[in-house]
C-alpha cells in the first residue's frame, strides 16, 4: 500500500476556487469528440469541486474527449519466462505495454500493441504524465478523518505521521471506441510510466478456465455499478431494492464482490454482465467514488444554469419564517454565523417538513442536556433536530428536473424527488467491507431510517 503525505494545513481551502473542468493530456479536437464526464461524488460543484493541493490534474471533474490520434491498445501475445517480472525484456522495453503475472518459478507476460481505434485514459493517485486523471481519497481532502470513509482518526493534531491512502496510484483505465462512443471499457489497473502493470506473488490471479488467458484483481480491487433508472418512478414511500456492486477484473470481466475489499479469493464470474460504461455507471477505487456521464446523458440532464434559474425561482416565492418574520433564502453553498446572510438560513423540521428560519421557539433540552428536541410552531410536532438547507449544485447528480422539494437527512442539500429517492439505494463502499448510502453531493452518511425529507415553505412553494 502506498503513502501519501498530506500535512493537515495543506487540507485547507483546497476547493476555494473556480476552474474549467480538467482536460485529458495531449491533442484533442473539438467538442463533438466529448465521450462524457467523470465527477467525483463529495463535490457540490466547480465551486467547492478544484483541488489546488499538488498536481494540476487533481479535480473532482474530468471530460473524456476524442483525442486527435488513438492511444489504445489491444492483447498480442502471451508467454512465460522462468525469471522475475524486472529482468523480462519485454518488461523493460518502454515501448511495449506489458501486464506481468508473477509466480515463484516464472513470470507470465501478456504483451499488447497499439489500437488507433480506441482512446485510453488512466486514472489513479500518481500525478505522473500517463495519468490522466490524478484523484486524492476524498475524506483525506475533506479533512474528515473516519474509520466510515475508510481513513483512520487522528486525536493528535500534531501528529505528522503520513496519512495512509486507499486509492492505488495506477487504479484503473477506460478504453473508449473512437467510432463508437457508447464503447466505453473498464479495466482494472493503469499501467505506470514505463507502460508496465505489475501482479506480484501474492496478488489474485489465475488462469482463464476456457481461453487459459491470464486475468487478475487489484489489491483493493476496482468496484463498478451499473443503474437501472427504469425503476426509479413512484411515490416518496416506494422502497425499491439497492443496486448492486460487482468488482471488475484486470482483463475487465465482472465478478460478485470478495468476502472482504482485499481478500485474496475471487468472487463469481458474471458472464452475463460487461464493464461497459453506461451513462451513471458508478466507479469505486476504495477511497473515491467517481462517476460517469455519457455526454448524451448530460444533454438530457439539467444544467447548471437550469439548476441555477430554479433555485432563484424556488427562492423568488419568497418564503417566510413564522417567527422571525424574514424571507428565507436556500443558499448555493453552506453558510455560518458569521455570513451576513445566516440570518435567512433556512431549516427542516425532520418529523413534519416545515422549513423555517433560525429560532429558539419550541426548543426543548432534557436534564443534563442529553435530549434536545425541536417543537415546529406551524404543526407543534416534535422532531429530534433541524436540518440546514443548501442547494445541491453538481447538475450530473440531479436525475431529472423535477421540483427542488426535497432535502437530504443529515445534510440538508436540496434536490428532487427522484433525485433523493435514487441516491438513497446506492449503498457506497465504506472501508473494507461495509456499504452506505451516502449524499452525493458531500458524501454525508444518509440516515437509514428517514434518508431524505420533503420540505414544506410557509407560502406552499414546491408542494
Amino acid at each position: 500500500m502506498d503513502d501519501l503525505s498530506l500535512e493537515s494545513a495543506n487540507m485547507e481551502n483546497l476547493y476555494s476556487e473556480q476552474e474549467e473542468p480538467q482536460i485529458p493530456t495531449g491533442p484533442l479536437i473539438d467538442d463533438d469528440g466529448k465521450y462524457g464526464e467523470l465527477i467525483l461524488l463529495g463535490y457540490n460543484g466547480t465551486g467547492e469541486g478544484n483541488l489546488r493541493h499538488g498536481s494540476k490534474k487533481q479535480r473532482s471533474k474530468f471530460v473524456l474527449m476524442r483525442r486527435t490520434t488513438g492511444n489504445g491498445i489491444k492483447k498480442m501475445s502471451t508467454s512465460s519466462v522462468a525469471m522475475p517480472p524486472k529482468d523480462a525484456p519485454a518488461v523493460l522495453d518502454k515501448d511495449r505495454h506489458v501486464v506481468s503475472y508473477a509466480y515463484k518459478s516464472h513470470t507470465i507476460l501478456v504483451e499488447y500493441s497499439m489500437d488507433p481505434n480506441k482512446d485510453m485514459f488512466q486514472i489513479g493517485r500518481s500525478s505522473e504524465d500517463q495519468i490522466d486523471f490524478t484523484i486524492v481519497d476524498t475524506w483525506l481532502v475533506s479533512g474528515v478523518h473516519n474509520s466510515s470513509h475508510g481513513g483512520k482518526s487522528h486525536k493528535n493534531e500534531k501528529d505528522t505521521r503520513p496519512i495512509s491512502s486507499t486509492i492505488s496510484r495506477y487504479a484503473c483505465r477506460i478504453l473508449v471506441d473512437r467510432d463508437n462512443c457508447n464503447k466505453a471499457y473498464l479495466y482494472a489497473a493503469g499501467f505506470d510510466g514505463k507502460k508496465n502493470i505489475f501482479l506480484g506473488e501474492k496478488a489474485t490471479k489465475w488462469s482463464k478456465v476456457k481461453s487459459s488467458e491470464m486475468d487478475g484483481l487489484t489489491t483493493n480491487g476496482v468496484l463498478i455499478l451499473h443503474p437501472n433508472r427504469n425503476t426509479e418512478d413512484g411515490s416518496e414511500d416506494d422502497e425499491g431494492a439497492m443496486y448492486v456492486w460487482r468488482e471488475v477484473s484486470v482483463d475487465g470481466d465482472m465478478f460478485t464482490l470478495r468476502e472482504t475489499r482485499s481478500s485474496n479469493t475471487k468472487g463469481e464470474l458474471m458472464l452475463e454482465e460487461t464493464s461497459m460504461l453506461q451513462d451513471g455507471t458508478l466507479i469505486d477505487l476504495c477511497g473515491a467514488t467517481l462517476l460517469y456521464r455519457t455526454a448524451d446523458g448530460l444533454a438530457r440532464s439539467p444544467t447548471e444554469r437550469e439548476l441555477n434559474i430554479s433555485l432563484d425561482r424556488l427562492n423568488a416565492g419568497k418564503p417566510q419564517c413564522p417567527v422571525n418574520l424574514n424571507t428565507l433564502v436556500i443558499p448555493r453553498k453552506k453558510t455560518n454565523e458569521k455570513d451576513k446572510d445566516f440570518s435567512r438560513q433556512p431549516y427542516v423540521y425532520l418529523r413534519c417538513g416545515h422549513v423555517q428560519g433560525k429560532h429558539d421557539w419550541g426548543l426543548q433540552v432534557s436534564a443534563g442536556g442529553t435530549r434536545t428536541t425541536h417543537k415546529c410552531p406551524v404543526c407543534l410536532i416534535e422532531s429530534e433536530r433541524v436540518l440546514s438547507l443548501t442547494m445541491g449544485m453538481e447538475s450530473a447528480f440531479h436525475i431529472d428536473s423535477g421540483v427542488l422539494d426535497y432535502a437530504f437527512n443529515p445534510c440538508g442539500h436540496v434536490a428532487s424527488l427522484s433525485t433523493v429517492r435514487y441516491w438513497s439505494r446506492i449503498p457506497l463502499p465504506h472501508g473494507t467491507n461495509s456499504f452506505h448510502p451516502v449524499c452525493p453531493f458531500c458524501t454525508s452518511l444518509l440516515a437509514s431510517k428517514k434518508p431524505y425529507v420533503r420540505l414544506i415553505f410557509q407560502d406552499h412553494l414546491g408542494i
